[in-house]
């Protein structure tokens, strides 16, 4: 599979594939717009088989939803971060 890009929740992931040694595939989620300057993301490594696009990009909303639900990592970890959503809300504003 070829690289490429999503957009979920207003969240820009590039999601890139990669075969390991036993044969599995793993994919790597680069959050293009996330927190630490894009250089924040995850992997997932299914236990059988390969993942179709949607369900990567399925894989990238529950990772949102976590990241800034209540008690996520993003409260903690990275609490001046806001959602996409929010900055582009505060764009043009004072």
């Amino acid at each position: 599979m070829d690289p490429f890009e999503v957009v979920v929740q207003g969240e820009l992931f590039r999601i890139t594939e990669r075969i390991q040694p036993d044969g599995g595939a793993s994919y790597d989620f680069a959050w293009l717009n996330g927190p630490a300057d894009g250089t924040y993301g995850f992997t997932v490594a299914p236990s059988s088989g390969q993942l179709a696009a949607t369900e990567l990009v399925t894989q990238a909303g529950q990772f949102v939803e976590a990241f800034y639900g209540s008690g996520g990592i993003g409260e903690t970890d990275f609490p001046g971060h806001a959602p996409a959503k929010a900055r582009s809300n505060d764009v043009g504003q004072p």
